[in-house]
């Protein structure tokens, strides 16, 4: 995880990976976005969006973690934009990822452009909701995901809210033993659930 902020002079770039629970190798797609979509009129929504705005910027990223989803109506059908319960073109259904990695747009006099469209969006993984900056209170998840708040596992996708927690004690199934071991913060806890195991038998 990681979270700093670039100083240009002219823009300030928070660069925030904190939504990430771990770095986690593959789970992404290549997907094509509006950019127009990041950038709207309500500033609120924007800031959710977009850092590095200034009066004098002539670059702006969209953030990482921002949710993506697909549009499903209108010209731009079959592309993604950003999630918004209050839009109307397919993008207020369901969260289909989360975007990898932020993405540079230039800013011009007819709005802003992107050199590459194309984007990695991450479409399973463990997440920590709270850090993302986008609202996604209430939102329907597609893919894989799970958020890892305090220790608890909240199964994100496939439900309309979030799903009851999980935790090493719920899980249907294991054993003593093997709550024990999962619950083992060391090799050396491992080692010694076991051994008081076999001492028990």
């Amino acid at each position: 995880m990681a979270e700093m902020v670039i100083d240009s002079g002219v823009t300030t770039h928070e660069y925030d990976n904190s939504w990430r629970y771990a770095e986690q190798p593959g789970g992404q797609v290549s997907v094509t976005i509006v950019p127009a979509l990041f950038v709207p009129d309500d500033e609120g929504k924007r800031a959710k969006y977009i850092t590095g705005e200034g009066e004098n910027a002539t670059t702006v990223w969209i953030r990482s973690g921002t949710p993506l989803a697909k549009i499903t109506s209108g010209a731009n059908n079959g592309l993604y934009g950003p999630y918004d319960s209050t839009a109307s073109d397919g993008r207020q259904n369901i969260i289909a990822g989360l975007l990898e990695s932020d993405v540079e747009l230039q800013v011009t006099l007819s709005g802003v452009r992107t050199e590459q469209p194309n984007v990695g969006m991450r479409y399973r993984g463990d997440i920590i909701v709270s850090n993302l900056h986008a609202d996604v209170s209430g939102a329907k998840w597609g893919g894989d995901f799970y958020d890892i708040e305090d220790d608890v596992v909240t199964p994100l996708s496939n439900t309309g809210t979030a799903s009851a927690p999980v935790t090493v004690d719920t899980l249907s199934g294991a054993t003593d033993i093997g709550k024990q071991l999962m619950k083992a913060a060391s090799a050396e806890a491992a080692r010694t659930a076991i051994n008081a195991a076999e001492n028990a038998a």
